[in-house]
C-alpha cells in the first residue's frame, strides 16, 4: 500500500467504503470476498441510478483486486467471469471524452516564448518552464516526468531520451521510453531538449543522495510531484490540426490503440479569451 500514488490510495479508501456499505446492507463480510460477491457488486454498480461510467466501475475492480492480492487470492482477480463482466459493462457504457474542445497550445508556446534563458535565470523559473516544454513536446503524462529516470538519460544534441519506470503502457512488459528531439534555432526560445539540457547542468549541484532516480528535482534537491493538466490533450490535438500524420503522434504518445487518441486526444481546438490558463499550466504545486 506504500507503493500507492496518494491519488490511488484516495480513490480506493473511497471506493472501499463503498463496497464495506454494500456487504452491509447485504449482510456480507468485507473481509470475505468470494466470486459471487464481486460478480454480485459489480453488477450492482453497473444498475445504479444514475448510471456509473465504466471508468468508476472499473475503479471499484481495481480496488477489489489488490485487496484480493494481498490476501493472495488470485484466482478471483483471474477469473474468466470477472473479465466477461467488465467486457460486458464497457460494450454496454464504452468510456468517452469529458471534452469534446481543447485550449490552443499555441498560446502556451507564445507565453514561454518570451521567458528567455538568460545566465541570471531563476532555477524555479528554469524548471517551470522546462516541465511544459517536455510535457507537451513529450505528449508526457505528469506521471511520466516523475518517474522519467535520471540515470538513463541518453544524451545526444538533437535529442534526449530515457525509460519512464513502472509507466502505464508498461504493464504489456514494455518499457516506455520518452524521447525528445530539438528544434530548429528559430524556434530555440521552446525547444524542449536545449532547455532540459541547460536544466540538467543548473540542477547537478543540487542533486543530493535522496534525489534518487528523478530528472526533476526542487531547489533542494527533493523528488518534485506536481499536478496534472490538459497539456498532453492540448498538444496532441494541436500537431493533428497541423497535419502532422496520426502515426507520428501516436508514436509521441506511446497510446496502443487508434480509438484511443481519436476518443480522448483529437480534439477541436477554441481559442481562449482569458491568459489566466496559463498560469495554471506553468505553476508547479
Amino acid at each position: 500500500m506504500k507503493s500507492w500514488e496518494p491519488s490511488t490510495l484516495k480513490v480506493y479508501s473511497s471506493s472501499y467504503t463503498r463496497f464495506r456499505n454494500f456487504c452491509t446492507l447485504n449482510s456480507l463480510n468485507p473481509a470475505n470476498i468470494t466470486l459471487v460477491v464481486v460478480m454480485d457488486y459489480l453488477t450492482h454498480l453497473f444498475k445504479h441510478k444514475p448510471p456509473l461510467a465504466f471508468s468508476t466501475i472499473n475503479g471499484h475492480r481495481s480496488m477489489l483486486n489488490q485487496l484480493l492480492l494481498l490476501r493472495n487470492q488470485t484466482d478471483i482477480v483471474n477469473d474468466p467471469f470477472i473479465t466477461k463482466i467488465m467486457t460486458g459493462i464497457h460494450k454496454l457504457r464504452p468510456s468517452s471524452a469529458k471534452y469534446k474542445e481543447i485550449w490552443d497550445a499555441n498560446q502556451v508556446f507564445k507565453h514561454l516564448s518570451t521567458i528567455k534563458v538568460i545566465p541570471k535565470y531563476t532555477y524555479t523559473a528554469l524548471l517551470n518552464k522546462t516541465l511544459v516544454l517536455c510535457k507537451m513536446f513529450g505528449l508526457a503524462r505528469s506521471s511520466d516526468l516523475v518517474k522519467w529516470s535520471f540515470k538513463g538519460l541518453i544524451i545526444t544534441p538533437d535529442s534526449i531520451k530515457g525509460p519512464v519506470i513502472n509507466a502505464k503502457e508498461q504493464r504489456s512488459g514494455v518499457v516506455s521510453i520518452l524521447e525528445l528531439t530539438s528544434l530548429d534555432d528559430t524556434n530555440s526560445q521552446v525547444c524542449p531538449v536545449r532547455h532540459l539540457a541547460t536544466y540538467l547542468r543548473a540542477s547537478k549541484g543540487r542533486r543530493k543522495p535522496h534525489s534518487g532516480d528523478f530528472v526533476f528535482i526542487k531547489n533542494e534537491g527533493e523528488p518534485l510531484q506536481f499536478k496534472s493538466h490538459s497539456t498532453r490533450s492540448a498538444m496532441a490535438s494541436l500537431l493533428l490540426s497541423n497535419n502532422v500524420p496520426f502515426h507520428v503522434v501516436k508514436k509521441m504518445g506511446r497510446w496502443k490503440s487508434n480509438d484511443t487518441v481519436d476518443t480522448f486526444y483529437d480534439k477541436r481546438i477554441i481559442g481562449e479569451k482569458s491568459g489566466g490558463f496559463l498560469n495554471t499550466v506553468v505553476q508547479i504545486s
